[in-house]
């Protein structure tokens, strides 16, 4: 059993001028989901107890943040305070707002996708408070416009995909020369190896190379640069893998060792 506190999860908004999504962490005290069930109740002449039904809902994030301006960090809290310092009405005072569920991975062991819910929002900017000495804060709400888009985020790129998180097996493409001693090969790769991800081989007179996501620890571990024993006229597979030596990505080649 898994406790989730809140930095489980996180919260981008989408900023106008540049079209990105800024996280919303420091600086935020708090941004508290109100869902908001809106709920229809009726007694029929043949009950005696009430029925009720939801026939929707009127979703707010209430927020409350110290006014902490012209850090990386911060570029949410400045979007937030620009529209209630302008008196921006309609469209300008709405965004795009995504809340994302660090403890419910879009795919099986990532730490790159997770769930994550997108809403456009009506800023309300309600309150600039600060007495003397102190911090200065802003406090007003996130109301929903419509419902919200159901799909996964990259924390990597910072990008929502609306749906269910769909993943293929990437291709490696490999090359095989001769290598700097007899009996070995170098082989070079492309694309580039994934941040976070390992190299991993194994050669035979044949190899079947993995599919997504089986476990590739029983391979040998490969630093993407040192040559590779192996005998020319073999297969060799090399795989990326992910932290838990989930294959990601594969290819294979020929083998070019030098005689």
């Amino acid at each position: 059993m898994s406790k989730i506190v809140r930095s489980d999860i996180s919260d981008y908004l989408l900023i106008k001028a540049t079209s990105n999504f800024a996280l919303m962490g420091a600086g935020f005290n708090t941004l508290n989901e109100t869902v908001g069930a809106q709920v229809e109740s009726k007694t029929y002449i043949n009950d005696k107890t009430e029925s009720s039904t939801v026939k929707g809902y009127k979703t707010q994030f209430a927020f409350d943040t110290d006014l902490i301006v012209d850090t990386a960090e911060t570029v949410a809290i400045e979007e937030l305070y620009n529209i209630g310092r302008n008196h921006e009405v309609g469209s300008d005072a709405e965004r795009e707002y995504i809340r994302v569920e660090l403890f419910a991975p879009a795919a099986t062991s990532s730490t790159r996708y997770f769930k994550a819910r997108k809403f456009k929002v009506a800023v309300e900017v309600s309150n600039f408070n600060g007495a003397g000495g102190e911090t200065v804060t802003a406090s007003g709400n996130l109301n929903c416009v419509g419902d919200p888009i159901m799909g996964y985020f990259d924390v990597t790129t910072k990008e929502f995909t609306e749906g269910e998180y769909t993943e293929t097996l990437g291709t490696l493409t490999l090359s095989s020369v001769a290598g700097a001693t007899s009996g070995t090969t170098k082989i070079t790769v492309s694309p580039v190896l994934t941040n976070g991800n390992v190299y991993m081989y194994k050669t035979a007179s044949t190899v079947t190379p993995p599919v997504l996501n089986d476990s590739c620890i029983t391979y040998s571990v490969w630093d993407g640069i040192s040559d590779i024993t192996a005998v020319t006229g073999n297969q060799i597979c090399i795989v990326e893998v992910n932290s838990s030596y989930l294959a990601k990505k594969t290819g294979v080649a020929t083998v070019t060792s030098k005689a």
